[in-house]
C-alpha cells in the first residue's frame, strides 16, 4: 500500500508540472539584470540542517546588502535563529489551519526568489515557492518534476556545505564557504546558564570532554556501559568527561556518572541553544550520529563522530571544516561494533599531548 500511494505522489507531481509549467525555461541562475529585494530560504526540516545553513545566509546578507530574507522554519530547527538579526521567520506547522496561515504569510512576504535547500524533492517546498509568487524558484539541478524554474549546477559530490553553496551561488554571485560566520547566537540567559554549571562544579570548560548520550533513534543508542569506560578512559588522559543528553535520558546519564567518581553530568537543559552554552570551550565532543555534531563544529569544538553505515548520503554531512574522527559501524542496525577503544583512541588522536599541563601517557 506505501509504494502504491508513493506511485500516486509522483504521478500526482507530473501531471500538476505538465499544468502549471508547460514548456518553461530553466536557466541556470537568476538573470544577471534581474534586481532582487528578497529572498525566501526553504528549511522545514532537522536541527542540523538549519546549523548547517544559517553561516550562508549570513554570506548572503553580506554579498547582498539591504535584500531583505526570510527563511521557512519548522517548529524544531527556528529556534537556531532566536536572536538572529535582519531575517523573517516563517514557521512550516503541519496543522491544516496552521499550514494554510503560514501560506499566506509566505505569500504576504512577496519574495523575487525562493530557494529549496533540500537535495531531494520536497512537496511541501514547492507549494511553498509556487505560493509566495516568487519569480524564481531555485532547486538543485537533479532529475526531479517539481515546478523550479531555475536548476542550478552544484557539487553533489564531497561535503553538502559545498553543495548548499553552489545551489545559492544560483542567485548571480558565487558563494566562497571559506572563512563563514559560524556560531549559534546565544543571550545572556543560555551563557548565564553554563555559567553558574562552571562556577558551581568548578571546572573549566576547555578542561572538559563532552560525551552526548542521546540520539534520534534507538539503533544510535550505544549503552550506558560503553559510555562509562570511554569516560574513565578520557579521565586517564587528564580531561574530565561532561555527559550531555536530551532530558528523556536523564536517568541513563546518572548512570554513567555513579559508575565512577570523576564524571560530571550537565544539567538538564531547557533547550538546544542552553546545550550550545555548555558546549563552547570544552576540548572535545564525543556524540552518536546527531544535530549535537554540527552544533559542536559550528564552535570549532573537534568531534568523534560515531554513524551507522546504511545512508550513502552521509560522507555529505560528516562534521564540517573541523578536526573530527569518524568511526562507522559495520551493522546498519546498531553502533555495537563500535568499540570504547575505538572511540578513546579517536579522542586521544584529537586532544593535544599535553592538556593544560597533564601529560597524556601515550601508552595507556
Amino acid at each position: 500500500m506505501p509504494g502504491a500511494l508513493k506511485k500516486l505522489e509522483i504521478l500526482g507531481r507530473r501531471m500538476l508540472y505538465r499544468v502549471l509549467v508547460p514548456g518553461i525555461s530553466v536557466p541556470g541562475s537568476v538573470p544577471d539584470d534581474d534586481k532582487l529585494h528578497r529572498i525566501l530560504i526553504l528549511r522545514q526540516d532537522r536541527i542540523g540542517d538549519m546549523i548547517m545553513t544559517l553561516p550562508l545566509i549570513r554570506k548572503l546578507r553580506e554579498l547582498y546588502p539591504g535584500i531583505r530574507t526570510g527563511i521557512l522554519a519548522s517548529e524544531s530547527n527556528r529556534i537556531i535563529l532566536k536572536y538572529e538579526t535582519g531575517v523573517d521567520v516563517i514557521t512550516y506547522r503541519k496543522n491544516p489551519g496552521e499550514f494554510i496561515s503560514s501560506l499566506i504569510e509566505a505569500r504576504s512576504f512577496s519574495p523575487d526568489v525562493a530557494v529549496d535547500m533540500h537535495m531531494h524533492d520536497s512537496t511541501t517546498s514547492f507549494l511553498y515557492a509556487l505560493c509566495s509568487g516568487a519569480r524564481w524558484r531555485l532547486h538543485i539541478d537533479r532529475e526531479n518534476r517539481l515546478p523550479f524554474n531555475i536548476r542550478v549546477k552544484a557539487m553533489q559530490d564531497g561535503h553538502i556545505m559545498d553543495a548548499f553553496a553552489g545551489l545559492l551561488s544560483g542567485l548571480g554571485r558565487k558563494i566562497e564557504v571559506d572563512g563563514l560566520n559560524r556560531e549559534i547566537i546565544l543571550s545572556k540567559i543560555e551563557t548565564g546558564f553554563a555559567e553558574n554549571f562552571w562556577n558551581r562544579s568548578g571546572i573549566r570548560p576547555g578542561d572538559c570532554a563532552a560525551v552526548n548520550i542521546s540520539a534520534g533513534g534507538e539503533n544510535r543508542r550505544w549503552g550506558v556501559d560503553r559510555y562509562a569506560r570511554v569516560c574513565s578512559s578520557i579521565m586517564e588522559m587528564g580531561l574530565k568527561p561532561l555527559i550531555l543528553y536530551s532530558p528523556s535520558d536523564f536517568q541513563a546519564a546518572r548512570a554513567v556518572s555513579s559508575s565512577e567518581p570523576g564524571i560530571f553530568v550537565s544539567p538538564v537543559t531547557p533547550s538546544i541553544l542552553h546545550l550550545a552554552a555548555l558546549l563552547r570551550g570544552v576540548n572535545v565532543l564525543v556524540s552518536p550520529d546527531t544535530s549535537v555534531i554540527h552544533l559542536a563544529a559550528s564552535y570549532g569544538i573537534p568531534v568523534v563522530g560515531m554513524y551507522l553505515p546504511f545512508d550513502p548520503s552521509l560522507p555529505k554531512w560528516y562534521p564540517w571544516d573541523v578536526k573530527s574522527e569518524i568511526l562507522t559501524a559495520s551493522d546498519h542496525l546498531s553502533l555495537d561494533s563500535v568499540s570504547p577503544e575505538m572511540v578513546s583512541g579517536a579522542v586521544r588522536t584529537l586532544v593535544s599531548d599535553t592538556v593544560y599541563g597533564v601529560q597524556i601517557d601515550q601508552d595507556q
